[in-house]
């Protein structure tokens, strides 16, 4: 009797110290906003459900993949600071020309809007001096954060490689043609980042 008192005392401890199932968690998205010391936090939000189901690629000015993500989801990727372009990608693309500082979380909204085949994407960066700065703590805090499988986006930006490239030639026509005011509401500047502090309430 004493031998399984013991043992099952044993069985208990064991339970508590390596516990049989882990506590369900959310996928992806980090523990804080806060960017990481010197670097440069982005963050990729796509507050509506339209579309749900149609990934979104994001990649730079190489047109190497960076991230995807779907309807209802955010996702975050660091970066060096400096000058970068991203590129959002769907049926189109949007293109966002950033500087980033080490230290700051910059924010990129995007929605979709009804294609030929697909979802198109509408890609509009988080300013400092526009009303979608505010509202952007509420787009991140009621989405999903998401670890992408980025093995199989890979794959997918390989294989439609000239579609994106005829895209993104597409955007960077549009950028060429467009007046300061539209090169403008596409362009993050340093001061557009969330400080740590400002971050850390995210």
């Amino acid at each position: 009797m004493r031998y399984c008192v013991v043992l099952l005392f044993a069985l208990l401890s064991v339970g508590f110290v390596y516990p049989t199932a882990t506590e369900p968690g959310v996928s992806g998205g980090p523990a804080s906003f806060v960017a990481p010391e010197g670097k440069a936090l982005v963050v990729f939000v796509r507050p509506s459900k339209l579309g749900k189901a149609v990934n979104f690629y994001v990649v730079d000015e190489d047109k190497k993949l960076v991230t995807l993500f779907k309807g209802n989801q955010h996702v975050a990727i660091t970066a060096p600071p400096g000058k970068h372009t991203f590129y959002v990608v769907s049926e189109n693309a949007g293109l966002v020309r950033a500087e980033l500082a080490a230290g700051r979380t910059y924010i990129i909204s995007t929605r979709a809007k009804m294609g030929f085949g697909k979802a198109r994407v509408i890609v509009e960066p988080v300013l400092r001096n526009s009303p979608s700065f505010a509202e952007s703590a509420k787009w991140v805090r009621d989405t999903k954060p998401v670890d992408p499988d980025l093995g199989k986006g890979d794959k997918w930006v390989r294989k439609h490689q000239d579609a994106i490239d005829k895209r993104i030639g597409k955007a960077e026509g549009e950028w060429s043609s467009g007046d300061a005011k539209y090169r403008a509401a596409l362009t993050m500047e340093v001061e557009d980042g969330r400080t740590q502090d400002e971050a850390g309430a995210l």
